[in-house]
């Protein structure tokens, strides 16, 4: 027999391969893509930061993990990975911070759930932050060879992907702005 925690936890996971599916689809929708990688999407990020605020972290984090996954065999399909990576601590620290932890770290976004609106949003642009943060090491560790004449690989790294990066916050937390006085998302 079902038991109301199990019909629960079932429309649960229903909602959050929904919304994996979602931030899939979305991410195909590019609105500008860097030379070297690095895109705007269409809100790839927020069915996945909203799971977070609806869930907890729990299912945040599970449901990023997926995502992250995903994100890393589309990297590896599009042959953004290991082209430019030349040794075995270049291939880890790709791997690691331009794909798994980034996107992983999505599903904390939930963290200051119960503490209001304005924390919500916050949490949300926190994470994407931390995005940010992870992309900058390995575009100082890998990507700054590329720098131009002149520039040192630690400003190429935050312009190049402060880019896509700050409009990617900005229209994630502003969408996450109008969505979250929905009660199913509460």
């Amino acid at each position: 027999m079902a038991t109301e925690k199990n019909i629960t936890n079932l429309i649960k996971l229903a909602e959050c391969a929904v919304m994996l599916a979602l931030s899939i689809v979305l991410s195909f929708i590019t609105i500008f893509k860097m030379p070297m990688g690095g895109e705007i999407t269409l809100l790839s990020m927020l069915p996945i930061c909203l799971i977070s605020v609806k869930y907890g972290c729990g299912a945040g984090l599970s449901t990023a993990a997926l995502y992250s996954v995903f994100q890393l065999i589309q990297g590896i399909a599009s042959g953004n990975v290991f082209v430019y990576t030349k040794t075995i601590p270049a291939i880890i620290v790709c791997v690691l911070f331009d794909y798994l932890v980034p996107f992983t770290v999505l599903g904390l976004a939930g963290a200051f759930r119960k503490r209001g609106r304005t924390a919500i949003i916050a949490g949300i642009a926190l994470v994407i932050l931390v995005r940010f943060l992870c992309h900058y090491a390995t575009g100082v560790y890998i990507w700054g060879q590329w720098a131009p004449e002149g520039m040192s690989k630690y400003l190429y790294s935050l312009v190049y992907n402060g880019q896509y990066m700050l409009p990617e916050c900005v229209m994630t937390s502003a969408a996450a702005a109008i969505l979250i006085n929905i009660k199913q998302i509460q």
